[in-house]
């Protein structure tokens, strides 16, 4: 199997990602074993400046000093279990010296496959106002439906503010966010488009289906491994 390397934009993400990596690979082989990985984490100070600037050039600077780091390891390709990350991961794919799974291509088809016609993207204030996934699913017939300014707002805080340092009152504030914001959403389904999301939310406590792009690029890169 391919030697992983897991690039560590928020730990709540990559952690979820890594872990689900090993529960998923023993779960469909039976098997005490699974693939190798290494992670690596710059703190995530440098990477925040560059998303709320949207300084994509910088930000792929970054990412590739992890890459190259990670490469010396050993890794044999890349997922960045990130979303918003991937406005620079054209310019991260062409300077990697192994491969990059790109992970909005992969969530955009995944969408297609499960029969998707209209789903809400959540995620960093950036990330869904900002267009990330909107050609890719445009361009395959979805219809995307992001909540309003107000919405937005809610949904960027629980990220930054509760997620990602780790607050105790983390839950009960995505309850308030999920009831006065998600469960509103007019859509078919909705597409964690941050991977510290499913550190709160699933199809169970959303009440619709979802795709969880953190557990997602982890079967993903399960798949590559083994290719």
């Amino acid at each position: 199997m391919k030697h992983i390397g897991i690039v560590d934009i928020t730990t709540v993400g990559a952690c979820i990602c890594a872990n689900e990596i090993v529960t998923e690979y023993i779960r469909i082989h039976q098997t005490e074993t699974h693939p190798e990985f290494t992670i690596h984490s710059f703190p995530f100070s440098l990477y925040k400046e560059y998303v709320l600037s949207q300084n994509w050039e910088e930000l792929s600077n970054i990412i590739l000093l992890s890459i190259k780091k990670l490469c010396r390891s050993g890794c044999e390709f890349i997922i960045i279990p990130s979303n918003t990350p991937h406005y620079a991961i054209k310019k991260i794919m062409e300077r990697s010296p192994v491969p990059v799974l790109n992970m909005i291509d992969l969530v955009s088809e995944e969408c297609v496959s499960r029969g998707y016609k209209k789903v809400s993207i959540l995620g960093t204030k950036v990330t869904m106002q900002g267009g990330l996934y909107k050609d890719h699913l445009n361009s395959k017939g979805i219809v995307i439906t992001t909540p309003d300014e107000d919405g937005c707002n809610l949904i960027n805080s629980l990220i930054f503010d509760y997620i990602i340092p780790l607050k105790k009152d983390r839950e009960s504030f995505s309850v308030v966010v999920a009831d006065t914001v998600i469960k509103k959403i007019d859509c078919d389904a909705i597409i964690l488009a941050c991977t510290e999301l499913p550190d709160v939310y699933n199809e169970t406590n959303l009440l619709k289906p979802v795709l969880d792009t953190t557990r997602f690029i982890a079967h993903k890169a399960i798949e590559f491994s083994e290719l």
